[in-house]
């Protein structure tokens, strides 16, 4: 985080689009870089998958003119090559006094193109595994029963009552949940291996969120 907090301490920033290729920086505190007082405004906009849709919303947005800088967040599990193109016209004619911010788990998914108008910017992982997208801290969710977990997986990927958790929730959690098994004495390499295997499911068309959490509780 360190050195996105050098990277933002001052304006005019160095580069008007950014990449930061990190799935567990907090957004909270990535916000709190940009004062009030100093932007017109800080957009942030969170997607399981920006589609070509969202990216002409966002260039729609940007066009407009503010007194003061403006910073577009923009974070997202996964982008299609629709949606990459769009957002690369508009990262290659900004308006001015505007900057963007693209926060990702994996910048190899990135096009060429895309990437190499982002400047990027590394996070910590250490520093926010316990962020504030994780459904439920590891160390909560290792005490539970295996009912209780099934129960809370459940509450959390209901349907009907419009609840669930995006692919972007269900990569942090994975992340936060290998981070803290690692740094045990004693490691379960079977849930180890599990979660790499579960996180490869995860970017399938049609995965189950829910199925891939139960897996998760069962080898716990």
């Amino acid at each position: 985080m360190h050195q996105i907090q050098q990277e933002f301490s001052q304006l005019p920033f160095s580069h008007h689009a950014y990449g930061i290729h990190d799935s567990h920086i907090t957004i909270t505190k990535l916000k709190n870089l940009f004062p009030q007082d100093n932007f017109s405004y800080v957009v942030h906009k969170k997607y399981d998958t920006l589609k070509i849709g969202d990216a002409r919303e966002i260039k729609s947005l940007h066009i407009e003119k503010t007194e003061k800088p403006s910073v577009f967040i923009l974070e997202f599990s996964l982008i299609n090559v629709a949606a990459q193109n769009t957002l690369l016209k508009t990262l290659e004619e900004p308006s001015s006094q505007t900057y963007f911010i693209l926060v990702f788990p994996d910048k190899s998914k990135l096009l060429p193109t895309l990437r190499s108008r982002l400047f990027m910017l590394e996070g910590d992982i250490d520093v926010d595994i316990e962020t504030e997208n994780n459904f439920i801290r590891p160390e909560e969710f290792e005490k539970m029963s295996l009912l209780q977990r099934f129960e809370i997986i459940k509450e959390n990927n209901d349907k009907k009552k419009d609840i669930f958790l995006t692919k972007s929730d269900v990569l942090q959690f994975l992340d936060s949940y290998e981070i803290y098994e690692s740094k045990k004495n004693t490691k379960n390499i079977p849930l180890l291996e599990t979660i790499y295997m579960a996180r490869a499911s995860l970017h399938e068309n049609g995965a189950s969120h829910k199925m891939i959490l139960d897996l998760i509780a069962l080898h716990i």
